[in-house]
């Protein structure tokens, strides 16, 4: 028994051109939805980016105005601590205080998102590794400043009742571990920077320059 292919109406010919024609169009929409797929994602890269730089460059500004706040503070402790080592006599020194307001807290609320979703899969991986190496620095210095905010509020709460020897003794340790604190969070400066250097964000106070207050 023999089996005969069924011969094409126009002949082989034309018939393998038409599905080479076929498959050039698939192969071009296909192309084409690549295109528009990549395109989308730039966009995508490209807002996310430029909202990540936004929240760094307004973390950068606060880190700035907390590392002077940083330095106020600690010429306040030295000299409340100065007046309850001299035994309280008379009021606290005039117009001192350690202000937990003075802190700027800092943002990451951006990169969470960010890394909740895919878009961070298209950055460079070095870009990547540096935000990421930023960010954890950010989230490690945000503990140490409500740690200096909590306890400036202590030594606040303190002050009024440091009329006797005890008093000023829990005083002068509440100061020396606020101290200690605000030590931690200088010795970051030069690590802070190099990182914000490292991604090319410079600071912007725009949204909060408003509520800075300067020491004397």
């Amino acid at each position: 028994m023999h089996f005969h292919l069924p011969k094409p109406l126009h002949g082989w010919r034309e018939f393998a051109g038409e599905v080479g024609i076929i498959v050039i169009g698939v192969l071009i929409a296909l192309a084409a939805e690549q295109l528009v797929e990549e395109w989308q994602w730039h966009r995508k890269v490209d807002v996310v980016r430029k909202a990540l730089m936004g929240e760094l460059a307004n973390d950068r500004a606060r880190w700035e105005v907390d590392m002077i706040a940083a330095r106020c503070a600690n010429r306040e402790i030295d000299k409340l601590d100065q007046w309850a080592q001299a035994g309280g006599t008379g009021p606290p020194p005039a117009g001192v205080s350690v202000n937990p307001g003075d802190f700027f807290w800092m943002h990451s609320a951006n990169w969470t998102l960010a890394t909740g979703s895919q878009t961070l899969d298209h950055f460079p991986i070095n870009e990547q590794l540096a935000l990421a190496s930023l960010y954890d620095g950010v989230t490690h210095r945000q503990v140490d400043i409500i740690t200096a905010s909590d306890l400036g509020q202590r030594v606040d709460g303190l002050m009024p009742v440091a009329t006797d020897d005890q008093g000023r003794r829990e005083l002068r340790a509440a100061l020396g571990t606020l101290k200690m604190r605000i030590a931690a969070l200088t010795s970051n400066d030069a690590y802070m920077r190099r990182h914000f250097d490292a991604v090319g964000v410079r600071p912007d106070r725009s949204d909060f320059s408003a509520d800075i207050h300067t020491c004397g």
